[in-house]
């Protein structure tokens, strides 16, 4: 019997150290194994921390040699509106990362993407930022009374459009039955922001009322015009005195700048509003726009391909008389908002909280907590 207690005495032990052996081996590999779903999120925990300027927490996700000192920060009025990942491998141990990152001026019209290249390793079981670069992909800004692009390194500029450019007149979507179109606001350029792969603007323009539009361009089209009238002048010159001089002025005049834009598709006109901000969804289907109009914030929503307004009404959905509705931006299949009270309002605890809304169905939960 002692023996038989003893075999069994023997055969746990070695079980047991089969078993911690085994277990030693897998946490070597988990060290070992490298998710480039995990190093996505820290990518993606990066950017969000700067767009919402907490320094200090995106410091933290990056290695030693990476880290900022967060007092030489100095703000400015370009912020981050949306990223999107472009490119995303794993090579020897590391995830590479290629972002899109959409920049817009609050103030001013001026809006970039920036292109974000990041390195991720692991250090142990933690993941860290190893190395960050950036580099200009597409800039588009006010120059005088037009909207013009930068190409990544370039010193020439292209022109999208001139205000003399736009329509003279466009409906406004509170004119369901669009009975009368409205004029087209030509005192300012107001916001304006790029989508991620830098080929469509959406533009505003002020004065009375505000415009938005969605603008299609293509950068690579040649942009010089010609200069039709030179070539006829010799043998017009003995028609007389004014002939002449207007043929010398077409002569003197330089050739006009040919605009890249392609495509206008006019959204909105809406009268006494200031769009506040202008941001694509990830998937560039839809456009969101903040404004403000007598008093009271909310978000319109449109669809890209047609500028109609989506189905789902934030004006109709919540009393814009006691809480204001402000856009935070878009994930990949959803927009998120959130809603505050204006003021001491009672009765509106149904509708304060953050929200999400499907991108494709176009419904609208209160997020818990």
């Amino acid at each position: 019997m002692k023996k038989y207690i003893s075999y069994m005495l023997i055969f746990i032990i070695v079980f047991t150290l089969i078993g911690c052996t085994k277990q030693k081996a897998e946490n070597v590999r988990e060290k070992d194994r490298f998710d480039i779903k995990v190093a996505n999120n820290i990518v993606e925990s990066y950017i969000k921390n700067i767009t919402a300027e907490k320094y200090n927490e995106a410091n933290d996700l990056v290695s030693e040699r990476v880290k900022t000192d967060v007092k030489d920060i100095k703000p400015n009025d370009l912020k981050i509106k949306g990223f999107r990942t472009e490119e995303m491998t794993e090579s020897s141990g590391e995830g590479n990362f290629r972002v899109n990152v959409v920049k817009s001026n609050v103030n001013k019209p001026e809006t970039q993407v920036i292109e974000y290249r990041f390195k991720v390793i692991k250090d142990g079981i933690d993941y860290k930022i190893d190395e960050i670069k950036t580099s200009l992909f597409r800039e588009a800004f006010q120059s005088f009374d037009e909207i013009r692009l930068r190409k990544e390194q370039d010193l020439d500029t292209l022109l999208i459009t001139a205000m003399e450019g736009l329509p003279k007149y466009a409906y406004s979507k509170d004119d369901n039955a669009k009975m009368k179109s409205q004029l087209v606001p030509k005192g300012n350029f107001g916001v304006i922001t790029l989508n991620y792969t830098g080929s469509t603007i959406a533009i505003t323009t002020t004065g009375e009322d505000t415009y938005i539009g969605i603008l299609a361009f293509d950068d690579s089209m040649e942009t010089q015009g010609q200069n039709k009238g030179g070539g006829q002048g010799g043998g017009q010159q003995g028609d007389g005195g004014a002939n002449g001089q207007q043929d010398g002025n077409q002569k003197g005049k330089m050739p006009k700048e040919k605009p890249i834009g392609k495509q206008l598709l006019s959204c909105d006109v809406m009268q006494k509003t200031t769009v506040e901000d202008m941001i694509f969804s990830k998937d560039e289907k839809t456009l969101a726009i903040q404004y403000q109009k007598e008093g009271k914030r909310s978000i319109r929503v449109y669809n890209i391909g047609s500028g109609e307004l989506i189905k789902f009404k934030f004006e109709e959905e919540y009393p814009l008389n006691k809480v204001d509705v402000i856009l935070k931006g878009f994930e990949k299949d959803t927009m998120k908002y959130t809603v505050v009270p204006k003021g001491e309002q009672k009765d509106v605890s149904e509708y304060v909280g953050n929200w999400e809304m499907d991108l494709k169905e176009f419904k609208a939960k209160k997020l818990k907590g």
